[in-house]
């Protein structure tokens, strides 16, 4: 992170990521993989997390989630079958808004790849 005081009113600006803790949102990674977080704490900023089209859906990780997972979709699309395994691959033709239901705590990782044209 790093900050600039230039305006010479004494005020910072802050440029980079702020982490607040029981994050919603994209975490980078390296290359194609991404991971979004679903938060289920009652502390989130409740954000809405989107998967871009063109995008492939590879895995729905709930082991830090309390509760089962009762639906998965990006828009339209049930991602709730992707478990890490090729043959369960989800591919995502158009960007969708990312919804999980089910869990009453804790956090759900959806992982994907994309390629940014």
């Amino acid at each position: 992170m790093s900050y600039e005081a230039n305006t010479g009113l004494g005020v910072s600006n802050h440029y980079g990521p702020r982490k607040i803790g029981n994050q919603d949102g994209v975490y980078e990674r390296d290359g194609e993989e991404n991971t979004a977080a679903i938060n289920f704490d009652g502390d989130t900023l409740s954000l809405d997390v989107y998967v871009p089209a063109n995008s492939v859906v590879t895995e729905v990780v709930s082991n830090f989630a309390t509760g089962a997972i009762t639906a998965a979709t990006v828009g339209s699309t049930d991602i709730s079958g992707a478990n890490g395994a090729e043959a369960n691959y989800v591919a995502i033709s158009t960007k969708g808004k990312l919804t999980v239901t089910g869990p009453t705590a804790g956090t759900v990782l959806v992982k994907y790849l994309h390629v940014a044209a």
